[in-house]
């Protein structure tokens, strides 16, 4: 009998954990757009002091996005892309990609921006769905190991961010393809 009242108990335990789990994941988890900007919004932000943005849209070729592909070991599926290049002065002081991309079951928005030498300027979050896991990679100083970086890099080097591992495979991915579409656009200039 008090093997049996005990059992009963454990069952009414894990059933009140259980939906204070569920509570706290809908309190928690599905918070939306973490940090949201429109995309005039964030371009202005990144190309701040800029007399003018200019909207450069790209249509890849075949052989483009086949180099692309070799540089980052993926597929490369995009038919076109974007660049948003900031000028101060007749110069260009970046050049600047906004990607959209589903991660599991929510959707991250991030910009990456490039310098003309074909490095890394800074990458930032947009917006981000999905667990307070995931925000940690919104943080300054984890964004801030991709200044630099260029298609060459060692993108394995990235660290993680506890519980976010997709999260973090998804940027490092975004900012990878971005860097070495920069390369075979811009510098190597693949037709």
């Amino acid at each position: 009998m008090k093997t049996e009242n005990i059992k009963q108990t454990v069952r009414i335990l894990w059933q009140g954990l259980g939906v204070a789990a569920m509570v706290l994941g809908l309190m928690a988890g599905n918070a939306s757009a973490q940090g949201a900007f429109s995309k005039e919004d964030a371009i202005k932000k990144v190309f701040s002091g800029a007399d003018k943005i200019v909207k450069k849209r790209i249509r890849l070729t075949t052989s483009q996005r086949a180099a692309i592909g070799k540089l980052t070991t993926q597929t490369i599926r995009d038919k076109t892309m974007s660049f948003y290049i900031g000028k101060k002065g007749g110069q260009a002081m970046g050049y600047a990609v906004m990607e959209a991309v589903k991660n599991r079951s929510w959707t991250m928005r991030y910009i990456v921006v490039m310098n003309e030498d074909g490095t890394v300027q800074n990458v930032e979050v947009l917006d981000l769905e999905g667990p307070r896991a995931n925000w940690g990679i919104q943080s300054d100083s984890w964004l801030q190991q991709f200044s630099g970086m260029n298609a060459d890099s060692d993108f394995q080097s990235v660290s993680a961010v506890n519980g976010a591992f997709v999260s973090v495979r998804t940027i490092t991915a975004g900012v990878r393809k971005v860097a070495s579409a920069y390369r075979v656009i811009f510098l190597d200039k693949v037709k």
